[in-house]
């Protein structure tokens, strides 16, 4: 594991990208949505729009923070091609999270891309599979959130089924509501990374610290990179990763070197 980056900061990305805002709840995660809460607070509707953002070129990029950009209410064909934009962008990462596993799955199975070369219209793009060589994905990172054991293997189930292996895959347990055992040393396809974080906001619910700390268990263990993003200390919501216990101080990455984290 000490070959293993130990992030410096809170939030694991650098930017965040999103073409959609807006999102439909479908399971007890969704129930204090912060992306909701924030266009509550500011008057605005959450019903899914499009927006006229870019894709940024460089940083570790969060894509669709503010939506589920694998939902019902998006096309298949542009879920695929919002991929296809960040494609040799240049970026370090580019993080894709649903709660939808099922139609990520098959998006990165069976559909192409338009890949555009730099500086020319779409018109001179080409579709290509991502599973062929001129489209390299090997800096994105597609993951699923799990809250508890239900969800985890529901999601688990539908991933599993159809996940391509040329694909990087990640595991978000945030929020977590109760304890998870990922049976890693039997899964099929595992976790190239998995984030751990206790709810956030006013009205959070309840993270006991030994069910995070059985996931970074299972986690070091099966030698996955985990990061704990934060913790309920107290009462608490603390992200300050030096009033961590000792043994969570942990916040790892699997996408850069050591030596370019500063």
């Amino acid at each position: 594991m000490n070959s293993l980056v130990q992030w410096p900061r809170h939030k694991y990305w650098d930017k965040v990208w999103n073409p959609m805002i807006g999102c439909k709840p479908c399971s007890p995660a969704c129930e204090h949505c912060y992306a909701a809460a924030w266009a509550k607070r500011f008057g605005q509707s959450f019903k899914p729009h499009d927006t006229k953002q870019r894709p940024p070129r460089s940083g570790v990029v969060f894509c669709g923070n503010m939506t589920d950009l694998f939902g019902e209410w998006m096309y298949t064909e542009d879920i695929a091609n919002n991929i296809g934009r960040c494609v040799n962008r240049g970026g370090d990462a580019y993080l894709w999270l649903t709660k939808r596993p099922a139609r990520m799955c098959n998006v990165l199975r069976n559909e192409r891309v338009l890949l555009i070369p730099e500086g020319y219209d779409e018109d001179s793009g080409e579709y290509f599979g991502f599973d062929d060589e001129e489209c390299d994905i090997s800096n994105h990172y597609f993951g699923f959130t799990a809250e508890n054991q239900e969800w985890y293997d529901k999601r688990y189930c539908e991933w599993s089924k159809c996940f391509p292996q040329w694909a990087n895959m990640w595991l978000s347990c945030e929020p977590l509501l109760g304890p998870i055992d990922l049976d890693l040393p039997v899964t099929a396809v595992k976790p190239k990374w998995v984030v751990v974080g206790s709810e956030s906001g006013s009205v959070r619910r309840s993270c006991l610290l030994e069910w995070v700390e059985s996931i970074v268990e299972q986690c070091m263990a099966a030698k996955i990179p985990v990061f704990v993003k934060q913790l309920s200390i107290n009462g608490v919501c603390e992200t300050d990763i030096n009033k961590f216990p000792a043994h969570l101080r942990i916040r790892q990455v699997p996408w850069k070197n050591l030596e370019e984290v500063k």
